[in-house]
């Protein structure tokens, strides 16, 4: 699991150029319309703390039970009990299938959290989210059930929504957990397969302890392993 928070004894993590073109990237909502990265984490005031989740595909049954955990655990009334320091708090949810996606996703998960998408998924690269084919074998705590039961229902679901079951979402596309605070990055993990979301006990402890780690060299690690993969991914396909 690659886990950190940026310190001023991080310079290898994300750069601020790098947060700040990354804040530039358009987004899309539900109903399609666009919206910078940087108004949802640091356009709501100086104040506020914004978790943002960002999902595999959105026919993943690993995720939907992921998002559908945290949407009945990391209630406001629980985040209302956070530091002073942390509050307000918001959760917000983004993948990277087409927007049209959205609405259903958000039946299939009971979410009460805004979700948007990244359907170019050029913010999962600028924040150098990674790809992998691992971690399907080993369901997570918020499984729904095992991977076969998972595979069946994914594709039941993809076959119900005709040709916009194509527009998911890379399959190997993985995602993590960013937290920021007064529009700046203050944590952030990035999923290392399929089964590897911090769990919403995990992410309130942070919120309510302020945890911190060192992350020297984790960009180093992570923009060499996202090289790594996608020469993989070349040498297979040529």
């Amino acid at each position: 699991m690659s886990t950190c928070t940026v310190s001023a004894n991080s310079p290898n993590f994300l750069t601020d150029e790098t947060l700040q073109e990354a804040y530039e990237l358009d987004l899309q909502s539900q109903n399609g319309e666009h919206i910078r990265f940087g108004e949802l984490v640091a356009g709501k005031g100086d104040s506020v703390t914004t978790i943002v989740v960002f999902v595999r595909h959105f026919f993943c049954l690993y995720e939907q039970g992921y998002v559908r955990t945290l949407a009945r655990q990391l209630s406001e009334s629980l985040l209302d009990t956070i530091p002073a320091s942390a509050k307000p708090a918001q959760v917000i949810i983004i993948g990277c299938g087409d927007h049209t996606l959205i609405g259903p996703y958000m039946e299939e998960t009971s979410d009460a959290f805004p979700i948007y998408s990244d359907p170019s998924e050029r913010l999962y690269d600028q924040l150098l989210m990674k790809r992998a084919w691992k971690g399907f074998t080993d369901p997570p705590p918020y499984a729904p059930g095992s991977l076969y039961s998972a595979f069946g229902k994914c594709l039941k679901q993809m076959w119900k929504r005709g040709w916009a079951g194509l527009k998911g979402g890379p399959w190997s596309q993985q995602g993590g957990e960013w937290i920021f605070q007064r529009g700046k990055l203050r944590y952030a993990h990035r999923m290392e397969g399929a089964n590897d979301h911090l769990t919403a006990d995990q992410l309130f402890n942070i919120l309510k302890t302020g945890q911190e780690k060192d992350c020297s060299s984790f960009l180093e690690t992570s923009s060499r392993s996202r090289d790594e993969t996608e020469e993989g991914s070349q040498g297979t396909t040529s």
